[in-house]
């Protein structure tokens, strides 16, 4: 890229506010990328633009100079771990509830499940052996479930899970 005379000679009088300030807000979000984001779980690309909007608008970035400060990594700290704690939690009930659809399975296909019912879901995942129903669907309705939010599996109750996978099951047939 070239540079004018104009933005060359700018470049001796240091850097604008607006570039301090982008640089300094780069500074939090990689100290939040590489510190305060969790590796045990995944988090959605809005989580995570929600944990560096908030710890970007919760600190003085004018307090920055070329490294962040260590009270203020402790305030940053401060304002993400919450949300974080609240997302892990998330995923540690909807993991769970993910565990608990899959013995459903087998009660769909003993219950409600017609051997027309049966017949149609070997066609559609191309299934030549009865046998493995049970475990082709069983791989199916997790793919599923995985595609499906931390928070809303999160906050579903037992019976609600239940008429979910049941209803996602019919559609299936």
């Amino acid at each position: 890229m070239s540079l004018s005379r104009r933005q060359f000679f700018r470049g001796f009088a240091g850097p604008t506010p607006e570039q301090l300030r982008e640089r300094r807000t780069r500074l939090v979000e990689n100290f939040v990328r590489t510190n305060l984001l969790p590796y045990d779980f995944a988090v959605t690309a809005e989580q995570t633009d929600e944990a560096l909007a908030a710890a970007v608008a919760g600190i003085d970035l004018a307090k920055i100079d070329d490294v962040i400060p260590a009270p203020l990594r402790m305030q940053i700290r401060d304002i993400v771990d919450p949300k974080i704690e609240r997302w892990r939690t998330e995923y540690i009930r909807a993991e769970e509830v993910r565990r608990e659809a899959l013995p459903l399975i087998a009660e769909f296909l003993s219950i409600e499940a017609t051997p027309d019912d049966r017949e149609r879901l070997r066609q559609r995942f191309l299934i030549p052996y009865p046998a493995v129903l049970e475990d082709e669907l069983e791989r199916q309705v997790h793919a599923w479930l995985g595609g499906l939010s931390n928070a809303f599996l999160a906050d579903s109750d037992s019976a609600s899970i239940r008429e979910l996978v049941f209803s996602e099951l019919r559609s299936w047939c």
